[in-house]
Parts: structure tokens; C-alpha cells; sequence
């Protein structure tokens, strides 16, 4: 468990179904890690397999995927710093980066449709699928990705935690993503395109890109997924108390509000690393 921000089951930690879970979501997902939305979920594991078992269906169509990509690459028009990276990494540590970024920037907006597809049923407004498949996508994952290692907060060297802490508090999040956690394997260009992306935070363009794909993600769910996604409050009220049901609730609203801004970090971040 993370004595930091929210409690998390992580890969090495889970067992039973949970693991079971957990390998089937980066097959499905084509990515070799379980991002932060499902690692706090697994504290639900009931909820976790059922709600896993109704997305993944949507998951593996050409429908989901190109909803996807529409939402992977939204419109920065705010300036994109050109920072120098060869004097400080190798050619074979700059692909590294690359690819860290490139994992995050293909799943991330999966994971945005996955919670707009929770959140809506949850709200008592679900999905009811009945839309033409249009194709499936092979399962596994992305030919020549590496397992995601993920920094964590408290074995963090003091320098990092802090920086960890200060991306969390200008998110006004309770935790820090696996992305960054993933980035900051490489503290000099996580603490240097932090510092660029920072300002860009708190402007009126990156609250529009967020809302932006918080919409279309709500209106791609209910217009594309072609399976349904039905859980309701009342389905987690015969498992769990109401307050584990308030929780499980306000997991998700979190991360389907939190998922539009690690899109827009994340592009950001991989411009960034291009423009060098």
C-alpha cells in the first residue's frame, strides 16, 4: 500500500483475482503497466472485476481505439519550449524517455474513456452500447514496450519527493500519477519540462483542453462504445456500505477529472522532448 496520498494495491502486491485483473488490463490495453485508476480500485476488488469485465468488451474494438486517438493529441497552441538534451542523456536514454511518454500518451486516453463510461452509469445515466462494431483490435502488448517502473514517493530522494509533491499540489491532486512517477526515473528532464509545464498549468487554454476532452470523452462513451456498461449505486450498495460506495464513487469522478489534464501534460511533454 502508498502511505502517500491514495491507498493503491500495486503490481507486486496483488493476488487472486486482482492479479488475474491486472494482467488482463495490459492485454486488453496494449500497455505494460496498470496505471493508478485501477491500482486504487483494486482496494474494491469486487467492484474492480465486474466494472473491468463491463469496459473490456468496448475495449478491444476499432471503435473505442479511434475514439482514443481523437482525444491523444489535443490542440496546444501555448509556446513549446526547445530544451538541449544530448549533453545530459544518451541517444539510448533520450529513447527511453521517449518511449515512457509514448506509453502514458497511448493509454491515457483509454483510461479517460474507461472512467467516462464508469462515471456515467454510475450517475445513473448508462451505457447502453447496441452501436455497430466496427472491427477488433488485437490484444497484447505494443511490440517492443518495457515494463514501467514506477518511483515510489516515499523511497524517493528528498529533491524528487518534493518535486513529486509540488506536481501533485499545482494538479490539486491527492496523489501523483504513475506517469510522472514513471518520469522521474529521469529527475533532470522530469525537474526541467516540470518547470515549462508548470506556468502552462494554470492558463485558460489548458483548463479549455481539459474540459474539452472531459466532454467529448462523456459524448464518445454513450455516441461510440458498442457494448453496455450498466453498474449502478444500487448494484455496489448489495456489496458494500454506503461509504465504501460514496468512495468507489468518488474514485472515479476523480480520475474521469483528473485523466483530461495527464492528456495535456502528456503531449506537452512528449512536444518537448521532440522539439530538442
Amino acid at each position: 500500500m502508498n502511505p502517500y496520498g491514495i491507498p493503491e494495491v500495486f503490481e507486486s502486491e496483488a493476488k487472486g483475482q486482482v492479479k488475474e485483473v491486472y494482467e488482463d488490463i495490459k492485454y486488453v490495453l496494449k500497455v505494460p503497466v496498470v496505471n493508478f485508476i485501477f491500482r486504487t480500485l483494486a482496494n474494491y476488488p469486487d467492484f474492480l472485476v465486474e466494472a473491468w469485465k463491463q469496459v473490456r468488451p468496448s475495449m478491444l474494438t476499432t471503435n473505442m481505439e479511434e475514439a482514443a486517438r481523437y482525444l491523444r493529441t489535443p490542440a496546444i497552441n501555448g509556446r513549446i519550449p526547445t530544451i538541449g538534451w544530448d549533453p545530459a542523456y544518451s541517444q539510448t536514454t533520450l529513447q527511453q524517455i521517449h518511449q515512457t511518454l509514448f506509453i502514458f500518451y497511448y493509454v491515457n486516453p483509454k483510461l479517460l474513456l474507461i472512467a467516462s463510461a464508469w462515471t456515467e452509469s454510475l450517475s445513473n445515466r448508462p451505457i447502453t452500447g447496441e452501436k455497430k462494431v466496427n472491427g477488433f483490435i488485437p490484444p497484447g502488448v505494443l511490440n517492443g514496450l518495457k515494463p514501467v517502473k514506477l518511483v515510489h514517493i516515499s523511497n524517493a530522494p528528498t529533491i524528487m519527493k518534493q518535486l513529486l509533491k509540488d506536481i501533485a499540489k499545482t494538479h490539486r491532486a491527492f496523489d501523483v500519477a504513475s506517469d510522472f512517477r514513471a518520469l522521474a526515473q529521469y529527475p533532470l528532464f522530469l525537474e526541467k519540462t516540470w518547470g515549462e509545464l508548470k506556468p502552462y498549468v494554470q492558463t485558460y487554454e489548458y483548463d479549455l483542453l481539459k474540459a474539452q476532452l472531459s466532454t467529448q470523452s462523456m459524448s464518445m462513451v454513450h455516441n461510440n462504445m458498442p457494448y453496455p456498461v450498466t453498474i449502478n449505486s444500487s448494484d455496489l450498495s448489495r456489496i458494500y456500505s454506503p461509504a465504501e460506495t460514496a468512495g468507489i464513487i468518488g474514485l472515479v469522478s476523480l480520475f474521469q477529472s483528473f485523466l483530461p489534464a495527464l492528456i495535456v501534460d502528456g503531449e506537452f511533454m512528449r512536444r518537448t522532448l521532440a522539439a530538442q
